[in-house]
């Protein structure tokens, strides 16, 4: 393994499920002696991106909170999206939120939330949770503008549950309501991902027309009336956010 890679390949073994790893354990996980798991933990310890807990065991350290406080103040997306997503959250209903997220792999995960109650009904997309590719609104919308060969190796490989999402019980059926989704700019979804809630959602681009990342409103579920309004703010929203990223390039 290259550096980088046994670094990576040990933070991966770190989850909300698992949080906490002994050496022996890292060891096991990955296959390798004891000794080298040590050299890779010691590595991640003096980086500070693990520390000792208890028992021997350790955790994702304070260096993660560091890097984290640097996203928040420099990622130039959500520089972007913070005024944007402040406006339009005024446009909807007492315990709306406004979500801004971005792909990770094969999840989707919430960098920013803004709610326009104190204390409204939390919902799934946390920031930092990782959540369903194809469960959503917020989720869904960045589909469409996924690279075609990646389209085709999810349905290769997600078939059937991409017929249960209601995404097409066929590789030209999915192809077809993905390109019904880009056409229409924004999607709408109801209770999908959490109950009693109306998801809706607009994917941001870069100037060269690939995904960045979706907007979303979750709204209640007696709001059904506001969906489409929302659903063409949250477009005009995404576009203007756009412009900001272009201008600030």
């Amino acid at each position: 393994m290259a550096g980088s890679d046994r670094a990576i390949s040990v933070l991966k073994l770190f989850t909300l499920e698992t949080p906490a790893w002994s050496v022996d354990a890292v060891s096991t996980a990955l296959k390798v002696s004891v000794s080298t798991a040590y050299r890779y933990v010691s590595a991640l310890v003096e980086s500070g991106l693990l520390t000792a807990g208890r028992d021997s065991q350790y955790v994702l350290g304070p260096a993660i909170i560091q890097y984290d406080r640097q996203i928040q103040l420099t990622d130039p997306l959500l520089a972007a999206s913070s005024a944007v997503m402040s406006d339009i959250l005024g446009y909807a209903s007492p315990g709306s939120v406004v979500l801004l997220c971005r792909l990770f792999h094969d999840t989707v995960l919430c960098i920013h939330q803004i709610m326009n109650v104190p204390h409204a009904t939390e919902v799934s997309y946390a920031r930092g949770q990782p959540m369903p590719l194809l469960q959503g609104a917020t989720s869904k919308i960045m589909l469409p503008y996924l690279p075609s060969r990646d389209l085709r190796q999810l349905h290769r490989a997600r078939a059937a549950e991409i017929d249960t999402a209601g995404l097409g019980a066929s590789w030209e059926e999915f192809r077809a309501k993905l390109s019904e989704m880009r056409r229409q700019g924004y999607i709408i979804t109801y209770s999908e991902v959490d109950p009693n809630r109306i998801g809706i959602a607009a994917a941001i681009l870069d100037d060269q027309r690939r995904l960045l990342g979706s907007l979303s409103y979750v709204i209640p579920a007696t709001e059904t009336a506001a969906a489409t309004r929302l659903g063409t703010l949250l477009k005009a929203a995404a576009r203007e956010i756009e412009v900001r990223l272009s201008a600030n390039a």
